[in-house]
């Protein structure tokens, strides 16, 4: 059974989070990599103020500017940190490449036994059933600050905010 992390884990990349979600049932935000930007930082500031915002990034000096970012911007956020000699995979020193159980010492604070917010908001339909597919999917990202992706970006995007299902339809 997964362990349910309380908060938003702010990761690296999609490695990180394949890996994490072996083992954690969690909301994930990407930065791919360096790429943080105001967008990113303005959406994950938003998500501050409904969830925990935890910052899981590798042992390294990339790893250190994107937290650095992101702290300097947003008040209240968390470290998640994982020893940079706890690798599995000794030609890589990141989050994915972590053992388990460095990964769990790390975010031993953050989790919980309580429900995580869980909706499931069939966007793909709701916006392939508009006359206008397109124009829908703007309007929802508008509407609701998100960062432009795909549908199944979007989702996660309006879990991290806790947008329910019934505030989307509206």
């Amino acid at each position: 059974m997964k362990k349910k992390i309380d908060g938003v884990l702010v990761v690296e990349g999609a490695s990180d989070v394949a890996f994490l979600s072996s083992y954690f049932e969690a909301l994930f935000f990407i930065t791919n990599g360096y790429d943080v930007n105001k967008e990113k930082l303005d959406f994950l500031s938003r998500a501050s103020k409904v969830n925990r915002i935890i910052i899981m990034t590798d042992p390294d000096k990339a790893g250190e500017t994107i937290e650095n970012k992101i702290k300097n911007t947003i008040s209240g956020v968390f470290t998640a940190k994982i020893r940079k000699n706890s690798r599995k995979n000794y030609k890589k020193s990141g989050v994915a490449e972590s053992s388990i159980n460095e990964v769990e010492e790390a975010l031993k604070d953050y989790i919980t036994d309580k429900e995580l917010f869980n909706q499931n908001y069939e966007l793909s339909t709701l916006i392939s059933l508009d006359k206008n597919p397109a124009q829908k999917r703007e309007e929802i990202v508008r509407k609701f600050g998100l960062i432009n992706g795909n549908n199944k970006s979007l989702e996660n995007q309006l879990r991290i905010l806790k947008i329910t299902r019934e505030e989307l339809w509206k």
